[in-house]
């Protein structure tokens, strides 16, 4: 059995015979191997239109003398038919189908007009799976010659047109006979899988053809579906086989089914053909001798598929089954109740009288559902003695006292095994060994052996010592009991953490009731009050510092390292002229080894003439020079002035170098000018200057300007 159902999957991509549309429950053009079933009656009425906006033929037609007529415009080109089948049995359906086709005008010819086609007879046998979701089925057609022949152009099946022969568009003018294989895969209910094959052949003829499709119906059981099938018509034994498969019938067909109530389906769906995704060639086409009459014939190209075909299709079914799954004597399609316990009595509708054959009907019967057997009451529910709701076929202690807890047994339910049932208990999760009362409480709730009316530490925890009031022992009055106290011997007054231990919040070794510094980071060493030490009392504790020998009141930075405030490679802590310009040259003492370069050399060269505000002449080099590095350097200057005359001299002399400065261009905000009397402030900053005469400082030093200030 698994070779066969290899083998059908195999051939799943390629095959069935193409007898009519709408012609099954599932799908349009591929059928399904599932049968109607026994009694049910299947309709359809189907309807499909070439809408692709092409002439019926691709190059006009000719007669036999050579005169080639061509045909300019789209003639309509539809057909349709009607369809019923009939279930003998659940695996055994037979039906009938006949189409019906209309082709419009068709330049210089009679041929337009409504006619029908050949009448399709068949037989279809099921043959379900047990051990799998997959029905397999055989399918016999027959094909009778009815079909009109003085009308129609374009045929409607491959197998109409008769190679280098006449033929006919609405009939295959022989009769003909088809067998096909359908296989077909329900995945729960979800989705389903249809695939068929069939070899057709005319009876008398040379025709042979194979006949195929494959297609899924995804949601087949919701209110609307959708379909997606390919299938085929392919001539055989003509040539190449995949030029006949590409060049004869191939379409994809989409569509959506909507399913109506009572068994009433409408499909809607458009066949896409293959010369969509291809240029239609007379290479690829379809060559037709059409008959006119006994003697005379015409002769065209189509192509194999149309490139659009719109579809639609009307099914419905009927159930005329007489079968009887339960056998209590009402068909099933006029059951109510199907799946009656067999010998059980119904009525006319097919439900039990008794369901549960107690003796009591249903209408009377309050337990309708009692197992076999069991003795009931009036109302039809088993009997219970001892009214504590179970009843006497399933109770194990018949004679409980009314009121009791029970368990589904019908014995007394006690859940803390303490003598009290679980409905008077008041206290349900007291211990089995422990003394209760008559509402089933602990008499000692803290189990520390004080009675509860004794206990002055009714919660004491399970298993500690206590003292003769039934509260904790604590020897060294911590308020950690002995039980879990690691420090019982902790002084009176220390501060203990949890375990009775003396507590230091920040783990440095130091408790907490001496340590001085409560949040010490984890790993700092700690003096003996817990405070982080700092060896060279630089500010940066020893954790941090990274320069931890700094000489005493050294500048550092922020990890405890002696800091160069302006890059000359020279400690503040050593540096006498910290205020050096970048990229200047200086000493051992920080300080530039060309004057011109130092403020603090050329402020002790500026002169007064006396102790007024005039500048000698000698001094205008120097500002000279003081100009110079306002030009090459972007720093804000502030002169400090001091005079043996007062302030108000020494405001004038500072304001006499500013003004000076400014007249060779550099900007005013850039200079601060103040007078300090006969002395100049102090500042340890600036220590290493002078306290009298002029001194100048400078701010916001930057790298050189690239344009003169």
């Amino acid at each position: 059995m698994k070779k066969i159902l290899l083998t059908w999957m195999a051939l799943a991509s390629i095959l069935y015979a193409q007898i009519g549309l709408g012609r099954g429950l599932e799908g349009i053009r591929v059928p399904t191997a599932k049968t109607l079933g026994e009694g049910y009656l299947f309709m359809s009425a189907t309807y499909e239109t070439v809408s692709d906006g092409r002439a019926l033929s691709m190059n006009g037609y000719s007669t036999p003398d050579g005169t080639v007529t061509l045909i300019d415009k789209d003639a309509p080109s539809s057909g349709g038919g009607i369809s019923v089948g009939f279930g003998l049995s659940d695996i055994l359906e037979i039906g009938l189908s006949l189409p019906f086709y209309y082709d419009g005008e068709i330049t210089g010819t009679d041929l337009d007009g409504f006619g029908a086609g050949d009448l399709q007879a068949y037989f279809k046998y099921s043959y379900p799976l047990e051990l799998a979701p997959v029905t397999l089925a055989f399918s016999g057609e027959l094909f009778v010659p009815t079909g009109a022949k003085d009308i129609g152009f374009r045929p409607r099946h491959q197998w109409y047109i008769h190679d280098d022969k006449k033929s006919y568009a609405y009939s295959a003018k022989k009769w003909a006979m088809a067998g096909s294989g359908i296989v077909s895969v329900t995945f729960s209910d979800i989705l389903y899988w249809n695939t068929f094959f069939g070899f057709l052949h005319l009876i008398n003829g040379e025709n042979n053809d194979l006949v195929w499709g494959t297609g899924i119906e995804l949601l087949p059981h919701k209110t609307v579906s959708g379909i997606l099938e390919i299938s085929g018509e392919t001539g055989l034994f003509e040539g190449d086989f995949i030029d006949a498969l590409t060049d004869h019938v191939l379409r994809v067909t989409p569509a959506v089914k909507i399913h109506l109530p009572n068994m009433l389906a409408l499909t809607l769906g458009l066949d896409v053909g293959i010369d969509f995704v291809r240029d239609p060639t007379l290479e690829n086409s379809v060559n037709v001798r059409r008959a006119l009459g006994d003697d005379s014939h015409i002769q065209y190209n189509i192509r194999g598929t149309p490139e659009f075909t719109l579809l639609l299709a009307a099914t419905k079914v009927i159930d005329f089954s007489r079968k009887d799954s339960d056998n209590d004597g009402v068909i099933d399609r006029e059951d109510l109740c199907p799946k009656t316990e067999l010998g059980a009595k119904v009525n006319s509708r097919g439900c039990p009288v008794d369901l549960d054959q107690d003796g009591i009907i249903n209408i009377m019967d309050l337990c309708p559902e009692t197992p076999r057997g069991v003795v009931v009451d009036y109302s039809g529910c088993p009997v219970d003695t001892d009214k504590d709701g179970v009843p006497d076929y399933l109770d194990m202690c018949k004679d409980t006292k009314h009121g009791t807890a029970v368990d589904s047994t019908g014995c007394m339910q006690d859940t803390d095994h303490d003598g009290i049932d679980d409905y008077h208990d008041r206290c349900p999760n007291s211990l089995s060994s422990d003394k209760v009362d008559d509402d089933g409480c602990p008499l000692d709730d803290d189990h520390d052996g004080v009675l509860n009316d004794l206990d002055s530490c009714p919660e004491t925890p399970r298993g500690y010592s206590v003292d003769r009031f039934g509260c904790p022992l604590d020897f060294d009055n911590d308020g950690i009991p002995n039980d879990v106290d690691m420090c019982p011997n902790s002084p009176e007054g220390e501060l203990v953490n949890e375990d009775g231990c003396p507590a230091d919040y920040d783990r440095d070794g130091v408790p907490d009731s001496r340590d001085q510094c409560l949040e010490t980071p984890r790993g700092f060493p700690v003096d003996q009050n817990g405070c982080p030490t700092d060896h060279d009392k630089d500010g940066v504790v020893d954790a941090l510092d990274k320069c931890p020998n700094t000489p005493a009141a050294a500048p550092v930075d922020s990890i405890g390292c002696p800091i160069d405030s302006d890059g000359d490679e020279v400690l503040d802590y050593m540096d006498k002229c910290p205020g050096t310009f970048p990229n200047i040259i200086v000493g051992k003492d920080g300080c530039p080894l060309k004057p011109k370069n130092n403020l603090n050399a050329l402020a002790s060269k500026v002169r007064f003439k006396g102790n007024s505000g005039e500048l000698l002449n000698s001094t205008y080099t120097v500002l000279n020079d003081v100009i110079y590095l306002m030009r090459r350097f972007d720093f804000v200057l502030e002169i400090q002035c001091s005079s043996p005359a007062g302030e108000e001299i020494a405001e004038q002399q500072a304001q006499a170098i500013a003004d000076y400065i400014v007249s060779k261009g550099i900007r005013k905000n850039r200079i601060q000018a103040k007078g300090f009397g006969t002395k100049l402030p102090q500042d340890p900053k600036y220590k290493h200057l002078n306290t009298s005469g002029v001194r100048f400082l400078q701010f916001d030093t930057t790298p050189p300007a690239s344009e003169t200030k």
